[in-house]
Order: structure tokens, then C-alpha cells, then sequence
């Protein structure tokens, strides 16, 4: 900026000062001051003086020294002072500027992370209401099944607590088999949560029972597969016997995806058979009759 107003000065003007004008040097000291602070403000006077100071004529023997010497000092002393004032003021302005964008940055972050847990907390209340809902239906739908129990004889009983077993645990595919003539005769049976008649069943004998029983203790102690589609892994609940009973009073076998929480339906499975065997003892023995 100042080579081209110095050419403009020489090519339309042929003098370095226009009479009624200020000095033109002026432009570029004031936008770097106002631009780029105290350090564009003295880089900009120190080039304008520099170069104000190469265009001058040599004093004349009759010009008096000292006016010669203010003359020369005027104009550089009074950029330089510019400078300084506009630039001072810029940098105040500069990092009052910085210190606001740091302030918006931060709050910017802060309105980010309080946008993702406002996210995360309305997903977690959407699960906690799905949650409320299914566990509100499944306690609707096994104080249904609590209060239809026949407690008229076991095998009645074993089949209507079936489907309390199935309500409070979730299991979709399992049978009731309750100990008969030295063996487990089903009584009640499900398959994908639709009734499965039992007549086309067959019993399970004592060791059956037990093998299935080691079976799925044995399971426990290995690590869960890691195949691509989950399979189907059979568990067997006991139904404990009074006294020093060997044999289980009934057993039920249930038929999970092995993704399911294992541990969650072995809690509430021990839990529902030990109910079940309160109930079974406090029930007759049925008389002899055909399965259905």
C-alpha cells in the first residue's frame, strides 16, 4: 500500500504532501493499527516514516534547524503515537474477542454433552417405561394365573402352575412333568407360548430326569458359545421333594435361547419351584386317570 501511494504521489501529483489533505501514509498506519493491533500499527509507522523520511529535500541554508527537525519528526512521532493508541485499543478488543470464543467453545461443549445425556436420558426413560409396562403386564397376568390354581389335586395343580411358571419367568417353550408311578408323566407343555397337549408325550424315567438334570449343571461351568446365531439350550428346574425324598417331587424342562441371562431365570426359576413344591405338598395325590 504505501509503494502505491508513493508511485500515485509521483506520477499524478509530483510532490509527496497534496496542500489540504492530510499525509497519505495516514491510510495504511490507521488500517494496520485498527487490523492487526500495536505490532501491524508499528511495522506500519516505521515503514511510513522510513519512506517519508527517504523522500525529503536536504535542508536549505536559511531554514532554521530546529523548525527543520520538528518538520521532520511530526509526521513519524504522530503515526507512531497512532499506532500505539489504536493499537492498544485493537488488542483489547482482540483478546476480549478471544476470550469470548473460548467462552462459546466451551459452552458450545458443554451444550454437546448436555444434548447427549439429555439423548441418553430419554432413551433410558423410553427402556425404564417399557420396562414399567412389560413388567406391570407380567405382574397383571401372574396374579391372574396365581389366582387360578387348582389346588384340587397335584396334577391339577401342576398344570395350572405351569403357566404361572411361564408368566414369571418368560420362558416360551418348556413342560411340566410331575413324578407318577416311578416316573415323570407331563401334565402340562407349551411350545413358541401355544398349548401343546401331552397325550402325544413321552414319560421320563428316574435316571432320564437325573442325566438331564447333570446335564445342565455341567453346562453352567462352561463358557457360553460364541456361534453367529444363538441356539436353544435346555434347562431343567427341580421341584424339591419333603423329607429326605430322593427323587424330585416334578420337574420342569425349558427350552432358552443360551443368550438369555441364565442367571436371572435360574433365580426366579428356584424361586417359582420352591412355591410349586409348597403348593404340591399341600395338595391330594390325583387318582389314576388317563393323560390328556
Amino acid at each position: 500500500m504505501l509503494g502505491v501511494i508513493t508511485a500515485l504521489q509521483h506520477w499524478l501529483f509530483g510532490t509527496v504532501d497534496v496542500l489540504g489533505l492530510p499525509h497519505p501514509y495516514w491510510l495504511p498506519v490507521l488500517l494496520a493499527s485498527c487490523q492487526y493491533g500495536v505490532n501491524g500499527g508499528l511495522i506500519a509507522s516505521i515503514a511510513a516514516s522510513a519512506i517519508y523520511l527517504a523522500q525529503l529535500s536536504p535542508p536549505s541554508a536559511v531554514q532554521d534547524y530546529y523548525a527543520y527537525a520538528r518538520m521532520v519528526a511530526v509526521q513519524p512521532a504522530t503515526w507512531l503515537a497512532t499506532a500505539l493508541v489504536l493499537g492498544g485499543l485493537r488488542n483489547l478488543h482482540i483478546h476480549q474477542f478471544q476470550e469470548l470464543a473460548d467462552q462459546l467453545a466451551v459452552m458450545r461443549r458443554r451444550a454437546n454433552d448436555l444434548s447427549g445425556g439429555i439423548e441418553r436420558a430419554a432413551i433410558e426413560i423410553y427402556a425404564l417405561e417399557r420396562r414399567l409396562a412389560l413388567e406391570t403386564g407380567s405382574a397383571a397376568a401372574f396374579s391372574r394365573s396365581l389366582a387360578l390354581i387348582d389346588l384340587s389335586n397335584r396334577r391339577s395343580a401342576a398344570q395350572s402352575c405351569g403357566e404361572l411358571f411361564r408368566v414369571a419367568t418368560g420362558a416360551s417353550t418348556m413342560a411340566v412333568y410331575l413324578r407318577d408311578r416311578g416316573g415323570y408323566v407331563p401334565v402340562w407343555a407349551i411350545a413358541d407360548d401355544n398349548i401343546r397337549p401331552t397325550g402325544s408325550m413321552q414319560s421320563l424315567s428316574v435316571l432320564a430326569v437325573e442325566a438331564m438334570i447333570i446335564e445342565d449343571e455341567s453346562r453352567e461351568l462352561r463358557p457360553s458359545a460364541s456361534d453367529l446365531e444363538p441356539r436353544l439350550e435346555r434347562h431343567v428346574v427341580r421341584v424339591p421333594p419333603s423329607g429326605d425324598a430322593a427323587a424330585q417331587l416334578a420337574v420342569i424342562v425349558c427350552d432358552l435361547d443360551e443368550s438369555r441371562d441364565a442367571n436371572e431365570f435360574y433365580r426366579r426359576a428356584d424361586e417359582i419351584g420352591r412355591a410349586f413344591a409348597t403348593i404340591l405338598h399341600a395338595c391330594p395325590e390325583a387318582a389314576p386317570e388317563a393323560r390328556s
